[in-house]
Formats: C-alpha cells, sequence, structure tokens
C-alpha cells in the first residue's frame, strides 16, 4: 500500500516493469478537505441560545408596566436598530480585521479598554445565568412541593437547588471551546417553540377569565416605564455573542454573519410579540416579573409540563451564556497578568512595518527589472545599436578576462537568454509585470494586518483557567442565592451593558475606524450610515446614564 495525500491507495503493479511495457500510472485526485465549522442556522441557534429563554421570563411584565402597543412599537424599531448595529460591528470587522469586541476595543479605543469593554461583555452575559438560576430554583421548589408538600425548607432552598444545579452543570460550563455546544443551542429553541405552544394550549384550555384584565393600549410615562426598557434591550442583546459565534461560522463572510443575526432578532421579536398576549390572556394584570411564578402553585398536569420544560431551558441556556462571560473575565486576567493582548497589538505593528519595508524594497528591485526588460525591448526594435553594444562589451570582456564575473558572459550565451525571455513575452505577461500587478493591488491598509488571536487566554497555565472559570462560576451561583429578584438584574444589564454593546460601541468603532483607515464617504449610503454611527454613540450614552437612574429609583 501507498500513502497519497493522506490517503491509502493500492499499487497496480508491485514488480519492475517489463522494458518496453507501458506502465499506466495510478493518478488519485485529492479530495477536498472537510472545513471545520457550524452552518447559518447553527450560528443562529447559538444566538438565540444566549437570550430568547430569559426574555420568556421577563418580557411580558415589561409590556404590562410599558403598554403592550408601546412596547411593541419601541420593540419594533429596536429591532432594527439591533440589525443595523450588527452591520456595524461587521463592517469595522471588515476595516480594521479584527475578529472579536475586545480586540476591536483594544485597537480603537486603546489599552484601557481591554478592562472596559470586556466588563461591560461579562455584565451582559453572566446576569443571565445569574436571572437562570432563580427560575430554576424556585420553579424547582414549586416542583418538589408538588412531590412532597412535607418536603423540609432545606430541600426546597435555593442553596439546595442551586448548588445542585451546579454541581451538574459543571463540565459544560469549564469547556474551552464553544462549538462543543452547538447542538445545545437547536434544542433549546426546540423547547422554547414546545413550550410557547404548550402555553397557548395552556390557554385554550383553560378558559381562563383574570380578574382584572390587562388595558393593552394603556401607557403611562412615569420612572418605572423608563425602569422597563431596559429589560426590552436586555432581551435583544446578541451583540456580545455576535463575534463569538461568527468565528465558529464554516465560511466567515459578512453575509452569513447578518443572516444569522438578523434571523436571530427577528425570531426573538416573534416570540416576544406572542408570548405576552398568552400571557395576558391567562393571568391579566396579574403577570409577575417572573412569569414562572405564575404557574409554580397549579397542580394541572400541563403547568406542571410546562415548568419541568423550562427547567431544562435553563439548563441548556446557562453553559451557552456563561462561555462568552468567562471568556471576556479571562481575558481581563490573562491580560493583567502577561499583557498578552497589549503584546499582540505591539507585535502587529511591528510586522505591519516591516511588511511595508519588504514591499518597497521589492517595488525598487521591480523597477531595475522593468529597466532591464524594457532595454531588451529597445534593442529587439534596434539590432544595429545593439550589434555596436555587443562588440564593445565583447572588447571590455577581453581586457578584464583575469577577473570573471557575471556580466562577462559571451554574446552568444546573452543572446540566448534574450531570446529565451522573448519567447516568454510571447507567451504570456511578463513574470515581472505580474508580479508588480500584484503587490500594487495590496494596498498598506488594513487588510494586510496579521490577525490577532482572540483565544491567547487559553495559553494560560491550565490551573489558572480552571480555578478562575470555576470561581467565576461560583460567585454566579452565590449572587443568584443571595439577591433573588430577576427585575434588577434585567435593570442593571440592559441599561448598562445593553445599551454600549448595541448602540453606543457599535457607533463609535464606526466612527473611529472610518477616521482612522481614511474610509472614503463618496456615496449617500456611506454617508448615511456615518451619520446613523454618531447618532448611535450619542444616544448610546445618554442611554447608559439615564436608563440606570431609572432602575435604582424604581428598585431601591
Amino acid at each position: 500500500m501507498s500513502v497519497i495525500d493522506g490517503r491509502a491507495v493500492s499499487e497496480v503493479n508491485s514488480e519492475a516493469p517489463v522494458q518496453g511495457q507501458k506502465v499506466v500510472p495510478v493518478v488519485v485526485k485529492p479530495q477536498p478537505q472537510k472545513m471545520a465549522g457550524i452552518g447559518v442556522f447553527m450560528c443562529t441557534m447559538t444566538l438565540l441560545g444566549t437570550k430568547l429563554g430569559g426574555g420568556i421570563v421577563g418580557i411580558p411584565a415589561a409590556n404590562k408596566k410599558i403598554g403592550y402597543v408601546t412596547f411593541q412599537c419601541m420593540m419594533t424599531i429596536y429591532a432594527c436598530m439591533g440589525m443595523f448595529s450588527m452591520w456595524l460591528l461587521l463592517r469595522v470587522r471588515e476595516i480594521t480585521r479584527k475578529e472579536s469586541y475586545p480586540d476591536l476595543g483594544i485597537y480603537l479605543y486603546g489599552k484601557w479598554s481591554v478592562y472596559f469593554v470586556n466588563s461591560l461583555i461579562a455584565l451582559s452575559q453572566l446576569g443571565f445565568p445569574i436571572i437562570f438560576f432563580i427560575v430554576f430554583g424556585d420553579v424547582a421548589k414549586s416542583l418538589i412541593l408538588e412531590i412532597d408538600s412535607g418536603a423540609g425548607d432545606f430541600w426546597t432552598s435555593r442553596w439546595f437547588t442551586h448548588i445542585l444545579l451546579a454541581l451538574v452543570m459543571l463540565y459544560l460550563v469549564i469547556l474551552k471551546e464553544i462549538h462543543k455546544l452547538k447542538m445545545a443551542g437547536f434544542f433549546l429553541l426546540g423547547l422554547i417553540a414546545v413550550f410557547v405552544f404548550l402555553l397557548f394550549i395552556h390557554y385554550i384550555i383553560s378558559d381562563p377569565n383574570p380578574e382584572s384584565s390587562e388595558d393593552l393600549t394603556q401607557t403611562s410615562l412615569n420612572v418605572e416605564f423608563f425602569a422597563k426598557i431596559p429589560t426590552m434591550i436586555a432581551s435583544f442583546s446578541f451583540q456580545p455573542s455576535l463575534f463569538t459565534a461568527f468565528g465558529s461560522l464554516k465560511h466567515k463572510t459578512t453575509m452569513n454573519g447578518l443572516k444569522a443575526g438578523w434571523t436571530a432578532i427577528w425570531t426573538a421579536y416573534i416570540t416576544y410579540t406572542v408570548t405576552p398576549l398568552i400571557a395576558f390572556g391567562l393571568y391579566g394584570s396579574k403577570v409577575e416579573d417572573n412569569l414562572l411564578n405564575n404557574l409554580t402553585g397549579d397542580s394541572r398536569a400541563l403547568p406542571i409540563i410546562l415548568q419541568v420544560i423550562f427547567l431544562v431551558i435553563a439548563v441548556l441556556h446557562i453553559p451557552i451564556i456563561f462561555f462568552i462571560g468567562k471568556e471576556v473575565l479571562l481575558i481581563i486576567f490573562d491580560e493583567a497578568t502577561r499583557g498578552s493582548y497589549s503584546k499582540q497589538n505591539v507585535n502587529r505593528k511591528v510586522k505591519v512595518f516591516i511588511e511595508k519595508l519588504r514591499r518597497l524594497s521589492s517595488r525598487k528591485s521591480i523597477g531595475q527589472h522593468q529597466e532591464e526588460h524594457q532595454a531588451d525591448e529597445e534593442s529587439k526594435q534596434n539590432p544595429v545599436d545593439q550589434e555596436v553594444k555587443e562588440n564593445a562589451q565583447n572588447d571590455a570582456n577581453q581586457v578584464d578576462r583575469q577577473t570573471p564575473s557575471q556580466d562577462s558572459q559571451p554574446s552568444s550565451s546573452r543572446g540566448s537568454q534574450r531570446d529565451t525571455e522573448r519567447n516568454m513575452n510571447l507567451r504570456g505577461p511578463n513574470p515581472v509585470q505580474v508580479q508588480e500587478r500584484r503587490l500594487s493591488s495590496k494596498s498598506d491598509g488594513p487588510g494586510e494586518h496579521p490577525k490577532a488571536n482572540p483565544k491567547e487566554y487559553l495559553n494560560m497555565h491550565p490551573f489558572f483557567y480552571y480555578l478562575l472559570t470555576i470561581s467565576i462560576f461560583g460567585i454566579v451561583v452565590l449572587l443568584s442565592i443571595v439577591v433573588g429578584d430577576v427585575g434588577v438584574f434585567y435593570g442593571i444589564i440592559g441599561a448598562t451593558a445593553g445599551c454600549w454593546i448595541i448602540i453606543a460601541g457599535p457607533g463609535s468603532f464606526y466612527i473611529i475606524s472610518v477616521h482612522k483607515h481614511n474610509v472614503e464617504l463618496n456615496t449617500w449610503t456611506a454617508k448615511l450610515s456615518y451619520i446613523i454611527a454618531w447618532i448611535y454613540t450619542v444616544l448610546g450614552f445618554s442611554g447608559m446614564i439615564g436608563l440606570n437612574v431609572a432602575v435604582m429609583l424604581n428598585n431601591f
């Protein structure tokens, strides 16, 4: 057996060929290598897995406080803003060739942004596992009491249910690659669809008649109104997960990223439109901040099934969301201890400078080759002058015969070389010209920069990786036990992290990258995008301040 291109192939004739015998060679066509990564559909599932379940829990109460009609109008506008926000991020990626949110921050904001940007992403991502732990604990307590109404306080406490869930999920949260969780997103979306469908069936068969129905058109502008807006922002914040999911794509193109991101946004939009209507039909104005609390205590079969389904949804959600939050905190630690990401930025600048010097030298060499080529062309057109030059060169060679060099070749040899070059010109374009066109087609712009390694933190010692990961997970579990109010987390996440990561961050990134790379705004769409980016920047920073004040006033 012989191996060709990594595959075993039987030899046609193991004996030596007889003289005169024609041997037919075995031609094995190389098989295309299977590319690692996920498709657009699985990328969409990964994005949905980070937020959709948490939105189902909190969105109905936000609709009640703001008013269903008003909330839907705001959500439509915000969904469109989210689409443009994703385009801004992927467009900035094209300009800068940076593959992650933290790397964009370092490149555009400076070294200090490693801590600022990653802290906001950590707040956005790690807040949702806390919410799911709280929901899990409340539902688990209700189910335990349904099984055994005399269960002790310890068995129904969050200390038991949350720690039990944490131990079960420990293996998933320490994984180093998110693509290993790709099937979780697929099953997650299926379970959420089943949950919404069964909730609708529960509405039909239970014949509800809530004592106080909800007025879908009523809206009151007060502190509570503004305090609930961050719930909507947090429920649509797919941007922190965009680069992580995008990095797992098999074909990493801007269009594929937009397809996944926009599909996730409008899938969430449809879910958040239908779920509040069902909740209002079942419970009216008594819809709680945690929708699952309305189901607890109902001993009928379908509410119990719904609670069990959401327990599974919570279990599938937590490792996907936690992975991204864990990743950015590990980046902060790696930068603080080894300076790995800022060093990457310095090394890239040095490599770019060396590359520019190399190109400059190559262009000078190309110019010399072109002059020689042009001289040969002129000699072809003026054979008399060339004959005079050759005779003069022969005389010089005879005088300087004792110091042979490359220039002392016989005229016949040089003539053969010129003939060869002329034959090459007849066959196709001059290779020197081809090389020049290839080099001139490359710009010294952002596309030439060496790519950073967003997974540099994985090079830290495994002891620190696992210690920090388990410590972060332990803090998340502890906060879910101690705090216990999902409304507070929705408000802080949406007002702080959501406003910057979804609105202010993409807008400011686009503005800085346009100026830093001298991107020409020579079309009306480019000019409009630049203006909208400024609006996003101002609106995002204003929202961070104003909405946080509203959340604090409403909850404390």
